[in-house]
């Protein structure tokens, strides 16, 4: 599952593409070390069935094109929003999170505060 946390940006000359920023949301399993910063649980977001965790390391730029078609191909399908309380500790997290890589943390803060 992924969040898309911003609108589409026109991004010249890096992509000349419009794209929207997106992280991923995975799993925390035993024994396995995790990115603490945002713990999803059970009631966060109806997709999310045990304790979860934004995944900042992976987050990115992407094209908001791209994801259109993959929408209308059905490789995507659009969930419900989460809260707007779920939706702020995502976004607060590409401040805090030390997993957030130089170039998405300048893309959050320009385009998302």
């Amino acid at each position: 599952m992924h969040f898309i946390c911003s609108d589409p940006v026109y991004h010249y000359p890096i992509s000349d593409k419009k794209i929207v920023l997106l992280v991923n949301i995975s799993s925390v399993k035993d024994g396995t070390d995790y990115d603490k910063t945002c713990i999803l649980n059970l009631g966060d977001h109806p997709f999310i069935k045990h304790e979860s965790y934004v995944y900042y390391k992976s987050a990115g730029g992407f094209s908001s094109d791209n994801i259109s078609q993959r929408i209308a191909q059905g490789d995507y399908r659009i969930h419900d929003p989460c809260s707007d309380n779920t939706f702020n500790r995502i976004l607060d997290g590409f401040g805090i999170s030390e997993e957030v890589s130089g170039k998405i943390r300048k893309f959050y803060e320009t385009h998302c505060k």
